[in-house]
């Protein structure tokens, strides 16, 4: 049963066709003969999922009420805290660094009968577009071993490819649910701008008690859009005591069918073009909704426009990053991002390393620019319901951590430019974006559209991947020869 949705073992679960120990049982299996080549899950949750999955069964044998996710079997990524789990971020420092408590995400999908399989792999503090680290072993991509499933929820994104977990929930400051999702053929969901300081994410460090967050976004990776849905409905209703995930009356319209959208699409920001495979599905994509009726029409984006909201991005990431540390571990910080970003048409460097300088007044400048280009690029909704774009240059590469460039029609990328320049931009500016899957001709692996909407437009995005994924752009499963 790996590939059913959440809703059809539901049904199961509660009609007693099924029960939550038998379903818990058979993804362990499942997870025990896949797992070994995908280094997918890191931390098993088995004996807890097991305990809590009998209480479940002895719940509904007693008809005692019952939650939404009722014995569904999920896995967690790794930087969000399960208390008595550890939490390390692939960093050897906290390589004994054991959560006390349960993020409020995990909180909420627990009391809705959510069963934790294990946490997910990760790279080294979260900070690259591929899975791999001193702590755990390199993660792979269920479509082809030899590649990566993305960063930094890459082991997630392999988990629910490759059926062991029903869906993930993964996190995002530059990519890091888009990418995986876009390289493992899943539908995944960066909300608008919603991480909080005590959601229970690392970062922030733990036990440092920093209250400031940026550009990051949690949110949920699955195989279809009803499962994503179910998730985020379920993890992110508003938590009023925070402030946070409160609901707010977007102007974007639900429409009845792909029909009667108009939609502007790009598939170039800046200097940054795509690959052929990318261009392709993209291609495709625009034939698909011209043929169901909808109105499809390219727009340019201004290169100044781009120029800045990397600056924006790189600025507000250094500050992100560099709150957690002395001076002396920020000024190697810059010889890192100095070393990653040589070469790259992005140019990040510099405004990297003023984010990191921690300056108030720097700070105050981005706020006042990032509100300039987010109102720049919120009158495209005036003329379109959502905007369409690539996730990345081209699907899942091999893996590669030395970063050295990467090849696209025979011609090299800088790995960063590779990796992020359609992703950023809506890190920057916080706008949802919702990644529904499509597949390369030339060689299957699959390619990731980006649906970007004004801010706060969830379940308007959510019912557009519906509609999408009913006119085919669906995920397809890997062909699991291990």
């Amino acid at each position: 049963m790996p590939y059913q949705t959440a809703s059809s073992l539901r049904e199961k679960l509660i009609s007693k066709e099924l029960s939550a120990y038998d379903l818990c049982q058979e993804h362990f299996q499942h997870i025990d003969a896949l797992n070994p080549n995908l280094n997918a899950i890191v931390i098993d949750n088995r004996s807890i999922a097991l305990e809590v999955a009998k209480k479940l069964d002895g719940q509904l044998n007693n008809g005692q009420p019952i939650g939404p996710l009722h014995g569904i079997p999920i896995t967690i990524k790794e930087s969000i805290n399960i208390e008595g789990l550890k939490t390390t971020v692939n960093l050897p420092q906290l390589k004994n660094n054991i959560a006390q408590e349960s993020s409020i995400l995990v909180k909420r999908l627990s009391d809705a009968g959510a069963i934790i399989l294990g946490k997910t792999n990760i790279p080294l503090m979260l900070s690259d577009s591929q899975t791999f680290g001193p702590l755990y072993p390199t993660c792979n991509n269920p479509y082809d071993l030899n590649r990566t499933p993305g960063g930094s929820t890459g082991g997630g994104a392999s988990a629910v490819a490759s059926g062991m977990s029903c869906f993930e929930i993964g996190s995002d400051i530059g990519g890091s649910i888009r990418n995986p999702a876009h390289y493992c053929g899943l539908f995944g969901l960066k909300p608008t701008q919603n991480a909080h300081a005590q959601d229970g994410h690392v970062p922030p460090m733990p036990n440092i008690d920093l209250g400031f967050s940026m550009l990051a976004s949690t949110g949920p990776l699955a195989r279809t859009i009803e499962d994503l849905k179910l998730a985020y409905n379920i993890a992110f209703s508003p938590r009023w005591d925070y402030l946070q995930y409160l609901p707010v009356n977007s102007p974007t319209q639900k429409h009845k069918s792909l029909k009667d959208y108009k939609i502007g699409w790009f598939d170039q920001i800046g200097p940054h073009t795509v690959g052929q495979d990318t261009h392709s599905v993209l291609n495709t994509t625009i034939q698909t909704l011209k043929s169901e009726g909808a109105t499809v029409e390219k727009i340019n984006l201004d290169s100044q426009w781009a120029d800045q909201i990397y600056h924006i991005w790189a600025t507000l990431f250094g500050f992100v990053a560099g709150q957690d540390f002395n001076w002396f571990i920020r000024q190697a910080l810059k010889l890192k991002f100095r070393h990653d970003a040589k070469g790259s048409m992005m140019g990040v460097y510099k405004s990297l390393n003023k984010g990191l300088n921690l300056n108030f007044i720097t700070f105050s400048k981005v706020l006042r620019q990032r509100q300039e280009s987010i109102a720049e690029f919120s009158r495209w909704f005036d003329q379109y319901d959502f905007i369409l774009s690539p996730t990345s240059v081209g699907p899942a590469f091999k893996h590669n951590p030395k970063h050295t460039p990467i090849l696209v029609d025979g011609q090299t990328r800088h790995y960063s430019d590779y990796c992020f320049p359609f992703v950023m931009p809506f890190n920057a500016m916080g706008n949802p974006v919702l990644v529904v899957p499509g597949q390369t001709d030339s060689n299957k692996l699959p390619v990731g559209i980006q649906c970007i909407g004004r801010h706060h437009s969830e379940p308007q995005l959510l019912h557009f991947g519906q509609l999408m994924e009913d006119a085919g752009f669906c995920f397809r499963p890997p062909d699991l020869k291990l």
